[in-house]
């Protein structure tokens, strides 16, 4: 699948940013801002989101691919690797099958395991059930402007920065209607895959991983203690490094911080 792409920054090292979950290629504008004097940023729209093509099939093997293709097309060896949630999942499949097209890798608050509702992360599982089903309820082409779409969401999402975050996957038509961008079958139909992701996989047989950083959110629940199995497992010798007073969306709630931990790794 061809994705829709952004790029930032001339530099000769290449970083592409892969977003999470029910995210776009512009929520890391204000990250690329950042990064954009010392690298070439390319942040792309996975499947499914964003101006990215819509599918049926929506799991890590395909998005991973999906990756593979932009950089062919980008005519790209090797790049330094930022995804972050259902993105993290994304770059790590991508090194598991090419690792030597991966210069380093920073994963962003989740681990290489399953976050399904048999496991510990029920509630998470759950909370993303919830919010899909939501947003389908929400029919916005019902509505005449985002203030309107803004109060129905209300009922489901008290939580205004969480309201913010999801509206922005709407998508003004030329009628002055609005439809959402998502393809919120798609997500709701592989959700268990998106939860999922790794527990099919063996230990990985591709040699070396390259150098790799796992960012978790202090008062997150993706990433713990009991985690550290999982991504020495695939991941050898890889660094956890914990933001504090971050939870989930690191890079929006610590920005500072964050970038700051991206530089330090980088460098």
């Amino acid at each position: 699948m061809e994705l829709f792409f952004r790029e930032k920054g001339k530099g000769e090292k290449v970083i592409i940013i892969v977003h999470g979950l029910y995210g776009a290629s512009d929520n890391w504008l204000s990250v690329a801002r950042e990064l954009e004097n010392d690298f070439r940023i390319i942040l792309v729209d996975q499947r499914n989101h964003g101006k990215s093509p819509h599918s049926k099939e929506h799991n890590y093997r395909a998005m991973a691919d999906d990756l593979d293709q932009l950089m062919v097309k980008l005519k790209l060896e090797k790049a330094i690797l930022i995804g972050h949630s259902m993105g993290g999942k994304t770059v790590m499949r991508f090194c598991l099958e090419h690792p030597k097209k991966v210069e380093k890798m920073i994963v962003v608050d989740i681990a290489p395991k399953s976050y399904d509702s048999f496991s510990n992360y029920a509630e998470v599982t759950a909370n993303h059930k919830k919010i899909i089903e939501a947003l389908a309820k929400v029919d916005p082409s019902k509505y005449n402007d985002r203030q309107e779409i803004d109060k129905a969401l209300s009922s489901y999402f008290p939580n205004k920065r969480l309201r913010a975050f999801l509206m922005k996957n709407l998508k003004r038509e030329k009628n002055g209607g609005y439809h959402w961008q998502l393809n919120l079958e798609a997500l709701k139909n592989n959700m268990t895959e998106i939860m999922d992701g790794f527990s099919d996989l063996k230990k990985e047989k591709s040699g070396k991983m390259p150098e790799t950083v796992f960012v978790k959110g202090e008062n997150s629940p993706y990433i713990n203690e009991d985690d550290t199995i999982f991504i020495n497992n695939f991941f050898p010798g890889s660094q956890i490094v914990s933001i504090p007073e971050a939870g989930h969306w690191i890079h929006a709630e610590k920005p500072e911080l964050f970038i700051k931990t991206i530089k330090y790794f980088l460098a």
